[in-house]
């Protein structure tokens, strides 16, 4: 299906800021610092460090012939998306991060400050389906070939190597120990971009007054509930089974509501990865009003779920 303009817009706004906010990390503070952060973008870092060549063009020349092969083994959309990526790194490494100020100094700096910047850039450009390039690349064309190979176990195997490679390309050990600080701290941070964990949890609440808990839960936690019925192994006792998402600055508040109506209820809270519908998102409804609440959360003797 052909995207919508607004589509594209998002599209370009997502991969130029990402593309920007990761060039940044990488020329401002792991590049002067001697760090190399693994992938094509390491590889660069390092051959730049011995002849001067600028990392930008490093970047692009390196990519150019893992395109060619992902063209033709993964598909012309990813090469197209992934050649988009490459020429903006190019750009912002080699024309627009030529004026700013590079950090030189404290190497565990460089290392978290860079990890951080490259980690919010990769979040960016990997939530609209675009590539950086380099080991993805690879990853991708082994994928193609061997599905049982999981992608970040190929990325992880090619990072290792080529960190390896710059204790001999910088002559000291310190630079692969704080490219491995620089590669945890950009996948964390990925991941928080990404999937925003920890923001929010899953609630499982298991009460016999369930109907009574979804009301407080609704009109004083703002949140929707869905209610399920529920019955007891070793009782027999039905109950009802309340599942909740609500970000987690909210839960001691509704743990409270819940333990005020039913002190013995037995509730269950776990991290979510990514929480995605109404209350969520931006444009969509921040809560339920109680005005608009229908009185609705009752447990009916059926086996669906309703939503409250």
């Amino acid at each position: 299906m052909k995207k919508s303009g607004e589509e594209l817009i998002k599209d370009l706004l997502h991969v130029v800021i990402g593309s920007f906010v990761y060039t940044l990390g990488v020329y401002c503070f792991t590049a002067p610092n001697d760090i190399s952060p693994g992938g094509v973008t390491g590889l660069s870092t390092m051959i730049n460090a011995l002849t001067d060549i600028p990392m930008g063009v490093l970047t692009f020349a390196l990519n150019v012939p893992l395109l060619v092969l992902a063209f033709f083994f993964v598909g012309k959309k990813f090469a197209g998306k992934t050649l988009v990526t490459i020429s903006l790194l190019t750009f912002f490494l080699d024309v627009v991060l030529v004026h700013f100020p590079v950090y030189q100094g404290d190497m565990i700096l460089g290392a978290l400050f860079g990890g951080g910047l490259m980690g919010t850039g990769l979040g960016i450009v990997f939530m609209r389906d675009f590539t950086t390039g380099g080991s993805d690349v690879i990853a991708r064309m082994v994928q193609v070939r061997r599905p049982d190979f999981q992608m970040g176990q190929i990325i992880m195997m090619i990072d290792v190597c080529i960190v390896a490679l710059s204790w001999f390309v910088y002559g000291k050990i310190e630079s692969v120990l704080y490219a491995g600080i620089t590669i945890m701290v950009y996948t964390r941070v990925a991941d928080l971009v990404l999937y925003r964990k920890g923001n929010g949890k899953v609630v499982f609440l298991i009460s016999q007054k369930g109907p009574e808990i979804a009301r407080r839960i609704i009109l004083e936690c703002h949140r929707g509930v869905t209610i399920l019925n529920g019955r007891g192994a070793y009782t027999g006792m039905p109950n009802n089974v309340l599942v909740i998402a609500i970000r987690s600055r909210d839960y001691f508040k509704l743990k409270t509501v819940a333990t005020e109506v039913d002190g013995r209820a037995f509730i269950i809270a776990s991290d979510c990865g990514e929480i995605h519908g109404n209350g969520f998102r931006p444009g969509d409804l921040p809560e339920v009003a109680a005005d608009d609440w229908s009185g609705g959360a009752t447990a009916e003797p059926s086996a669906t779920a309703q939503q409250a």
